[in-house]
């Protein structure tokens, strides 16, 4: 028998308060168990980071999540009273955000920035706080700790900037890591440094991750499970390894192909597969599958009903080849 996930998303739906037709999130179910890593995927507006924001109650205003469940640790979380969320964000589950020079404040040092997650849900003196963010800023790997606590965002780099909101997101050990485009606007090799920073202390303290990206290099080398979304949907969902193999859905098989791959090509093959066309809008009142227009193998069954997740999968062809 499976054990019960730490993180379970189900049937969520999420909508603009002020036009409740337009559907951004249309029934995202998910889970992370203990210990593990989900990769959520898609292209930009798929819903990722709405997923990630619905489960911290940190929707944008205007928005409104009026369906669905979201529980941690057994329990429903209370993502609409703001209160008590305080209690769980950064002690429960910890988010490192997509732009970190946007999630630290440039007027306050990163000592006090990292003690005041701290202080938040700890009854600690101040020196005591500032010895443990020492700690956690050598934990992430960052040279001279002890004098970048004084320091300042603006005076780090952006990779020494991300190792500090991990170390903010971690310094209450959560049980949940929610990593949200972690390595945005990093180089390859920072990238790659921020990764392995991540699988080192998962395996050291034993956190789950949710990771938010559509860099599928990055899901190769860290994901245990991949979720694919799509216009507010969940398209596909399977080990890593099986998702790469044997892709199911046309849009999955559309990602991967579109994935650099230098030095992988045949003979006369383009260096990249797009996929044609862009995501709908939420306002797009579409019949039939959403990815239908962009899918070269769409049917007239397509054209009239939205395929349903069932085996891993919502397309209706995939689905058959199946049954």
């Amino acid at each position: 028998m499976m054990a019960t996930p730490l993180l379970s998303i189900n049937d969520l739906q999420v909508r603009i308060r002020a036009n409740p037709r337009a559907q951004l999130l249309r029934g995202v179910s998910l889970s992370v168990g203990r210990g593990e890593t989900l990769a959520v995927v898609g292209e930009s507006g798929c819903g990722k980071s709405l997923t990630s924001l619905s489960v911290m109650g940190l929707l944008p205003d205007g928005l409104e999540k009026h369906a669905g469940t979201i529980q941690f640790d057994g329990t429903d979380l209370p993502v609409t009273d703001n209160d008590a969320m305080r209690k769980i964000r950064g002690r429960r589950i910890g988010m490192v955000f997509q732009e970190p020079m946007a999630a630290l404040n440039p007027v306050y040092s990163i000592g006090d920035q990292v003690a005041e997650v701290i202080h938040e849900h700890e009854t600690v003196s101040k020196a005591e706080a500032m010895a443990r963010v020492v700690e956690l800023l050598t934990q992430v790997q960052l040279p001279d700790p002890a004098r970048i606590v004084h320091e300042y965002p603006h005076r780090l780099s952006g990779g020494q900037r991300q190792r500090v909101v991990i170390a903010m997101a971690l310094a209450c050990r959560p049980d949940l890591l929610i990593a949200d485009e972690p390595t945005t606007a990093l180089d390859v090799t920072v990238q790659a440094q921020i990764m392995r920073l991540l699988r080192d202390l998962q395996e050291e303290m034993g956190i789950a991750i949710l990771l938010i990206t559509h860099n599928l290099g990055l899901v190769a080398q860290m994901a245990d499970r991949v979720a694919v979304m799509y216009a507010g949907s969940k398209v596909e969902e399977a080990a890593t390894r099986e998702l790469f193999a044997r892709p199911r859905h046309p849009y999955t098989r559309g990602l991967l192909a579109a994935t650099p791959r230098p030095g992988r090509r045949r003979p006369g093959e383009p260096p990249l597969t797009e996929i044609p066309g862009v995501v709908p809008s939420a306002t797009d009142m579409l019949d039939g599958c959403r990815f239908r227009p962009r899918c070269s193998v769409a049917v007239d069954l397509c054209t009239r009903q939205d395929p349903s997740f069932a085996d891993s999968v919502a397309c209706h062809l995939s689905t058959r080849e199946h049954a």
